[in-house]
């Protein structure tokens, strides 16, 4: 197994594309915006729990003798802690910002169109979880990918927060407002997955500063 050195090259076609629907969904086909800025929220957080138990199985616990249900469950407790306490850190502001919005009042939660979405974006996660597992069992350079997608989720969130606390999205109100997020949802999507040192460089300005052009 020889591990990249480097991240491997994005297909453009199928990462434009599936960040473009959303936002012709909601020019196009109504859309709720809010409703994308939720399940976008949820995907964060779920993708959070799911780095951190595979961070455990496949490097801080890789070589650990526990097996079965007592493997399960050490990994299966810590990844719901320290998941938890991770997506408050993350999730919570954006919850603080929105939870009185007049969205989050109507109750979506009990409007079954929603909560096929949020089974549907379970599910899904739940695939990414296995699919990422079995692609880390046949490499060695488990740390080198999870650390880019660790950078990965948390610099597309920051941008995100960036755009609710400087008040823009406040500004526009809750529908355009949502729609924006969305949009710079999708963008930074898109940005960061075909240039992911951009995301390193948000985690270690520094040292990129020192490599500079004569250091490429």
């Amino acid at each position: 197994m020889a591990p990249p050195s480097k991240p491997e090259r994005v297909d453009l076609v199928p990462l434009i594309a599936a960040n473009v629907a959303p936002i012709a969904g909601m020019l196009f086909l109504g859309w709720s915006p809010q409703v994308l800025v939720a399940l976008y929220a949820v995907d964060t957080a779920l993708s959070t729990y799911a780095l951190v138990w595979l961070v455990m199985e496949h490097i801080t616990e890789a070589n650990s003798p526990d097996r079965g249900v007592v493997r399960v469950a050490k990994l299966g407790f810590a990844a719901l802690f320290l998941g938890t306490l991770l997506a408050a850190i993350l999730v919570g502001p954006m919850v603080l910002m929105w939870g009185e919005s007049a969205w989050v009042l109507s109750k979506p939660w009990q409007d079954r169109g929603f909560l096929g979405a949020l089974a549907a974006q379970a599910a899904g996660s739940a695939w990414s979880v296995v699919a990422m597992h079995r692609m880390l069992g046949e490499r060695s350079d488990d740390d080198a990918v999870l650390k880019r997608e660790f950078q990965f989720l948390v610099a597309r969130w920051i941008v995100v927060l960036g755009v609710v606390f400087l008040g823009v999205a406040s500004f526009l109100g809750e529908r355009l407002g949502g729609a924006l997020v969305v949009i710079v949802y999708c963008g930074a999507t898109v940005w960061f997955r075909m240039f992911p040192e951009r995301a390193n460089r948000m985690f270690f300005p520094d040292r990129s500063s020192r490599d500079g052009p004569a250091g490429r």
